[in-house]
């Protein structure tokens, strides 16, 4: 593994133009191995270590969570983070449907810093309280954490739990990792009505939608907030296999965030490397990026050193 500051390309460039690569691999073997080490310790368990994710977030990680082992080890959808990391400025709104233990949330806070402000929303009372703690953690009171799962109506449901370590795919629909392990009724809100109680504009709004299958329904419970034509920016996972067990499909998903006047587009691992992301057969499984304005998100882009 590398040193987590390579994840800035500023940072990078001088680690490996400075370094010589003999010295870098011999780093990153120790570095791994004293990390794994780390991790076994706690592996399968609910004991936690604190780790540094990225520079100025540290995170509270179990060792009884798939999704917290892979943050441990870095690199955790490293494209989706180097394009908030890139994209975010200080006074920004930023929305986390489907926090989890609040990797991005953290992050997006320390971005927004303490004019913008951070709605976390994360359903699962074992997981919000592990949120929680990692907010905590980095003394941020710019985040507000919601028990709230978003959806397409104002209402009450099942959310369907999920063990072995996969609680990052617990899903109002059915899971497609792990085996299910009974239910929690969890409060539904759309996207309409919590905008409205919070005064949200959508143009100054960046949003990331990881519900497992659900995104479909977040749309639908979001439709008058996401028609405006200064709609926000977007970040939103497909993958098939939830959304077909969720009465839903990537196909649906694309076309709906189409009628909402959405393109859709892919990032590169520099997050400068837009490109528009044609409707595809079969739908890989990916984070891809909705938005209504190619050219302003560009230009905004443009204002940050280039990878």
């Amino acid at each position: 593994m590398t040193p987590r500051f390579t994840n800035f390309p500023t940072l990078r460039r001088a680690y490996e133009t400075l370094i010589p690569l003999p010295v870098r691999i011999r780093l990153h073997n120790r570095l791994f191995t004293r990390h794994a080490a780390r991790w076994e310790k706690i592996r399968d368990s609910p004991q936690s270590l604190i780790t540094d994710v990225s520079p100025g977030v540290k995170m509270k990680l179990y060792g009884d969570s798939q999704l917290c082992e892979m943050l441990h080890f870095g690199n955790f959808e490293a494209e989706t983070q180097g394009f908030f990391d890139a994209f975010l400025r200080p006074g920004d709104t930023f929305l986390d449907i489907g926090a989890n233990v609040g990797f991005f949330t953290l992050a997006a806070a320390r971005r927004v810093g303490p004019g913008g402000h951070v709605h976390a929303f994360e359903p699962c009372s074992k997981t919000f309280d592990r949120l929680l703690e990692n907010v905590r953690l980095n003394g941020l009171r710019n985040v507000t954490c919601h028990r709230l799962a978003l959806s397409h109506e104002d209402a009450q449901a099942q959310l369907n739990m999920v063990n072995g370590g996969f609680d990052a795919w617990n899903s109002l629909g059915t899971p497609y990792m792990g085996e299910t392990a009974g239910s929690e009724t969890v409060t539904t809100v759309r996207l309409d009505t919590f905008a409205r109680q919070h005064g949200l504009v959508a143009g100054r709004c960046v949003v990331k939608i990881d519900v497992e299958g659900w995104e479909s329904q977040v749309l639908l419970g979001g439709r008058e907030f996401l028609s405006s034509a200064d709609g926000p920016v977007m970040c939103v996972e497909f993958t098939e296999e939830a959304a077909q067990l969720a009465g839903s499909s990537c196909r649906a998903l694309y076309q709906a965030l189409e009628k909402l006047g959405f393109g859709i587009f892919s990032v590169g691992p520099c997050a400068a490397e837009i490109q528009p992301y044609p409707l595809p057969e079969p739908f890989p499984n990916l984070n891809l990026l909705a938005a209504k304005d190619l050219a302003a998100i560009r230009a905004r882009l443009a204002e940050v050193q280039p990878c």
